[in-house]
Formats: C-alpha cells, structure tokens, sequence
C-alpha cells in the first residue's frame, strides 16, 4: 500500500529553505503602538499664561511629562513582513522532498485504496513518529475526520503543504492524485 522511494536529483538547496523558515519566523504581530504628543486627544491650548501665576511655565497638556500626556518614543508600530520569491518557494518544496527522500522518509500511495485499516497498521510500525499524509482534497476524504485526534498525525493538501512542517515531521506520504506529487515526484 505504501511504497518507499528515493529521488534520482540529490540537490537541496539551502538558502532556499532557510528563507522559507525566515517567512514563516517572521509572523509576528508588530502591532504595539502608544500614543505620542501628535496623537493624544487634546487640546494644543497653552495651560496658563507664561508669567505672573507663580508656576512653572507650561505649554499644552498633550506634553509627555503631563499626566495624560503623550509617550515619548514608545513603541510603534511595524510591518514585519518577509517576502519569498514564487521560484524560492518551489525550491524550498522541492528540498523538503529531496531531503525526506534522502533520509528514506518519503512514501506515496494510492488514495482510492486508502482506507482505516492501512493508516492503522501504518501508526502501529511507526510509533512515536510525526507522519503527514499529503492528500489531493482533504474535505472530501472521511478518513481525515477519523484520525484527526491522533497525535503526530497530519493531513495536508496540496495548497497547506508547509515547508517548516514538513522538514519538523519524520516520515511523509504523498497521495499520487495530489499535484505536489504530480509536478516533483512523479517525474522524478
């Protein structure tokens, strides 16, 4: 049901997956921003007059040292956004592969005879192993329902194939109806 292969390219490219992983690193939020002296509701009216009350002088109350007042050089917000080329992205797929394939760590299989049976007896000689079925559709398979509870098992289609998932997980599984197996296994 399962069947091992290995790839006759051998090539990985690394800085290809190293800016994958810099993309996926760098979703974070960046959206901490404080008032500054422009910003706070206010009026920009002087206090008081500048001499004859005995105070100190004084300008507006949108001042930082007012209470209040606006933050001086407080946090601001940030677009932390990376962008990875399209050719990049397929390069990085491509050495996922290429590097499960090299570990002897990549399988494909035939998505119409998938059924509990296999997927059960497939978990019980790999325990403890994060193993990820890439399907053509998952939405219209029931199998994925079944097993959505089990840990270290994932089921991905083509379009949430992640490249950090992927080089996290230690065994994968390609449906040959998927279009990733399609365009870089099946030439292969």
């Amino acid at each position: 049901m399962f069947e091992q292969i290995t790839l006759k390219d051998k090539s990985i490219s690394e800085k290809a997956l190293h800016s994958s992983l810099q993309k996926i690193y760098s979703h974070k939020q960046g959206n901490n921003h404080s008032l500054d002296r422009s910003e706070v509701a206010g009026s920009g009216k002087k206090l008081f007059k500048q001499k004859g009350t005995g105070n100190a002088r004084a300008g507006n109350k949108k001042t930082t040292q007012r209470r209040g007042g606006g933050k001086a050089f407080g946090p601001k917000f940030h677009n932390v956004s990376f962008k990875v080329n399209k050719k990049v992205k397929k390069t990085a797929r491509i050495s996922t592969i290429i590097n499960k394939s090299n570990n002897k760590s990549l399988f494909i299989f035939d998505e119409d005879k998938l059924d509990e049976k296999n997927i059960y007896d497939f978990i019980k000689k790999n325990t403890n192993k994060m193993i990820i079925f890439v399907l053509s559709n998952i939405t219209e398979n029931k199998l994925v329902t079944k097993f959505q509870n089990y840990k270290k098992i994932y089921f991905l289609s083509d379009k949430n194939y992640s490249v950090h998932t992927a080089l996290k997980s230690d065994m994968i599984l390609f449906s040959k109806k998927s279009t990733i197996y399609n365009l870089y296994i099946g030439n292969n």
